[in-house]
Formats: C-alpha cells, sequence, structure tokens
C-alpha cells in the first residue's frame, strides 16, 4: 500500500519537545544575519534517515520527505543536532533515551519489526543493463591430442 511520506515541519517539533525550549533553540544565539537553523538541520537530518533506510525500500522523490512511520524519529534527531548549539540547554535522560530509541528504529527500518510504508511518489532507479559480449571468434587449437601423442 502507498502512503504519502511527510516533510517536517518546525511546528512538528513542538509534539516532542517543549515548545519553549525549541523556539530557544531556534531563536538564540544567531549569528549576525543568519536565519532560523531549522530548515538546514531538518534537511542535514532527514536526508540522513532516507539515506539510512533507501538501501532496503525505494523512497520518496519528495526532497526531505520521510516514511510517516519515522516521523518521531527524525523529529528527535532534529532536537538532537539543534540542541548542539546551545550546550547550556543540556538534553534529559528521558530526551536522550528517546534520541536514542531513533537511532535503534533506524537500524530495524524497513524489515517486518518496523515496516515501511511504499512512497506514493517513489524515485525510478536508473536500471542499468548489463554490459553484454559478443564473442568474435573461435581460435583454432595448434596443440591438438594426436599432434602431441608420442611425447
Amino acid at each position: 500500500m502507498s502512503t504519502a511520506w511527510i516533510t517536517i515541519a518546525a511546528a512538528d517539533l513542538n509534539d516532542y519537545q517543549v515548545g519553549a525550549m525549541i523556539t530557544a533553540l531556534r531563536e538564540t544565539a544567531l549569528a549576525d544575519g543568519q536565519a532560523d537553523p531549522f530548515a538546514n538541520i531538518m534537511h542535514d537530518r532527514c536526508n540522513y534517515v532516507r539515506n539510512r533506510i533507501s538501501k532496503k525500500i525505494q523512497i520518496s522523490l519528495t526532497p526531505y520527505a520521510v516514511p510517516p512511520e519515522l516521523k518521531t524519529c527524525a523529529c528527535w534527531l532534529i532536537v538532537e543536532a539543534m540542541q548542539t548549539r546551545l550546550p547550556g540547554l543540556a538534553l534529559s535522560e528521558d530526551q536522550k533515551s528517546q534520541i536514542s530509541r531513533a537511532y535503534k528504529d533506524l537500524d530495524i527500518a524497513a524489515t517486518e519489526d518496523l515496516p515501511i510504508s511504499v512512497p506514493t511518489d517513489p524515485v525510478t532507479p536508473a536500471v542499468s543493463t548489463g554490459v553484454g559480449f559478443e564473442q568474435v571468434s573461435t581460435p583454432t587449437r595448434k596443440a591438438t591430442r594426436t599432434k602431441l601423442d608420442g611425447l
């Protein structure tokens, strides 16, 4: 069955982390002219998720889209990456446990333990036809059994 894969939005992080912390991670300690780091971090972490599962299943043609079954996983990986921007905001043991669980889920993704839905817009793999060969001629044997008889 095909299911539309999802693109993680900044608001999705609020389902997994306190909104005030997400706001701090997105708006605090920015360099002059630096925009909200969410988009770049989301792209990096969603591509990580996609790369981890791409060897097992087809991925969505939609850039940065992840399977809905891995939404929680992707959100926790984004929170983890964003948190490193502000070392003063340490993750709790529960949050570290959730991040550890996210990595474990990636290990079992697309197996019978964690099935992944087929995207409605799968990337079509490049089909490579094997390189064939053509035998041009068969060499004539110079040393035959009868010629070598008696040696």
